[in-house]
């Protein structure tokens, strides 16, 4: 399956990065040379992204470039940053620390800088409106620790790579933890709206084997701690909390597994587990099992097999053939042709 084929029916991609310096620009320029001349394509960030060295590492990274009708949000600031001939299309009245996000028409080509909207409240309203505009498909490049990003779009791609290890093995592994979260089963939608309605106000919610869902006040997560153990119970069916699911949280549920039988833990979405893969494995072989309210479609995995300092690298052919036997979607290297 080619890159435009395995991302044609979306209209809301999501690129999300385990790393810096995963490939996440690189998957997003071939992104836009796969389809830039088959769509008109709306680019927007969550934070900066697309600059000639990154801010984090100091190490050289692609710059974004775009082709002629390309429409791109970024801030007002970074405007100065594109070498492309522009026409100011909206201003959002969302302000971020390089000033306000407006949405511009490429109407040439060039490199460009983005810096978009913090919010996925507010992501959502600008890629709206860049459909309005006349998009036909909206790109949002995620940033370091906001894969949150994801739950905006209708199709996301992962990227992952070398700089998460100098081991193969313990990349690939995460990898595919994460894969799985990302694509764990969904609940049971009657039961979805009853959580959904309790998070309006509430942070945690135990759910037994009636289904009735009852609201836990909580103040913080050592409260959180405090409180689990004491509605545990053999009637427990399952747990939702609404912010990360944790290390801590995941050890205290194994700590008190003899309260309970199969219990399923709940969050809004893939990007909401923080937990060991040592954990993960632990948590299922202690009936903890993961379900989510928000399901993500993960469209194909990218990866980098080299190094951000160039220093080691993995074999090309080794690493894309360990992640295919250990992942369900298509593992592609962003910089080879097809």
């Amino acid at each position: 399956m080619t890159i435009y084929q395995l991302i044609e029916k979306c209209q809301y991609i999501s690129i999300i990065g385990m790393d810096k310096n995963t490939g996440k620009t690189t998957s997003l320029n071939r992104l836009i040379e796969e389809i830039g001349d088959k769509k008109i394509i709306g680019l927007s960030s969550i934070g900066r992204d697309g600059e000639e060295v990154d801010v984090v590492t100091s190490t050289a990274k692609p710059r974004i470039y775009v082709y002629p009708n390309t429409i791109i949000a970024t801030a007002r600031d970074c405007l100065q940053s594109c070498d492309i001939t522009k026409e100011i299309l909206y201003s959002t009245g969302f302000t971020t620390p390089m000033g306000e996000i407006i949405i511009v028409r490429a109407l040439s080509a060039g490199y460009i800088d983005l810096a978009g909207a913090s919010f996925n409240s507010q992501n959502k309203k600008v890629l709206e409106k860049m459909k309005k505009l006349g998009c036909e498909l909206m790109i949002l490049d995620g940033a370091l620790s906001r894969s949150s990003s994801a739950i905006v779009s209708d199709g996301t791609i992962l990227a992952t790579g070398a700089s998460l290890s100098k081991n193969m093995h313990t990349v690939v592994d995460k990898t595919t933890q994460l894969v799985e979260t990302l694509s764990l089963p969904k609940v049971d939608p009657k039961l979805r709206d009853s959580i959904l309605d309790l998070f309006e106000k509430h942070s945690l919610c135990v759910i037994d084997n009636d289904n009735t869902c009852t609201p836990i006040e909580v103040t913080g997560i050592i409260d959180v701690q405090n409180k689990i153990k004491l509605v545990l119970s053999e009637n427990t069916k399952a747990i939702a909390i609404k912010s990360a699911i944790t290390d801590m949280f995941i050890e205290n549920l194994i700590k008190h597994r003899k309260s309970f039988k199969d219990i399923d833990c709940i969050a809004l979405d893939g990007t909401k587990f923080f937990i060991s893969h040592s954990n993960y494995k632990k948590s299922l072989a202690c009936g903890i099992h993961f379900k989510i309210i928000n399901p993500l479609n993960l469209l194909f995995v990218s990866y980098n097999p080299y190094s951000p300092k160039g220093n080691y690298y993995f074999d090309n052919q080794g690493f894309k053939d360990s992640l295919e036997q250990n992942i369900s979607v298509p593992v592609i290297n962003m910089r080879e042709k097809s």
